[in-house]
């Protein structure tokens, strides 16, 4: 994912980024089938590359749209993830509620900007969706050099 993302940078303005594929991949992969043992099999894990933060650090005049799924302090969260990724927009996702975030078609997001942050009531997935381009295309002009680019 890291390198498709990477190749089709240049080609975009706007760049809207799911949440993280995987936080964590296996550190050694196996040459052949890990046969049964003991009862405890323990599997070292080591980061991935984080897409989001390597493309805020190349980015130039694109929008950068990121996702963070919260259960607590997601505002905080959000407006940290934005600063420390160098995105222009984080969409912070409440998913500790029932009505909200995974398996179910609503979600509760605040769009968080350098410039404001606006907690959106309960919304389907796809008012959202509109929302999250909305504010990104209201950045995309808002700034001169994004104008340009």
């Amino acid at each position: 994912m890291y390198e498709a993302v990477m190749a089709s940078l240049d080609s975009a303005t706007i760049v809207i980024m799911a949440a993280a594929v995987a936080d964590y991949r296996p550190a050694h992969i196996a040459d052949q089938k890990i046969k049964k043992g003991s009862d405890r099999l323990v599997l070292d894990l080591e980061r991935t590359e984080d897409i989001l933060a390597a493309v805020g650090k190349r980015k130039g005049s694109r929008v950068l749209v990121g996702f963070a799924a919260e259960t607590q302090s997601v505002v905080e969260n959000g407006r940290k993830k934005l600063s420390e990724k160098g995105a222009d927009l984080i969409v912070a996702n409440d998913v500790s509620s029932k009505d909200s975030g995974f398996d179910v078609e609503t979600n509760r997001v605040t769009l968080i900007s350098a410039r404001e942050t606006t907690e959106m009531p309960l919304l389907t997935k796809l008012e959202a969706a509109e929302k999250i381009l909305d504010a990104a295309a209201v950045l995309r002009h808002a700034v001169p050099d994004h104008a340009t680019g």
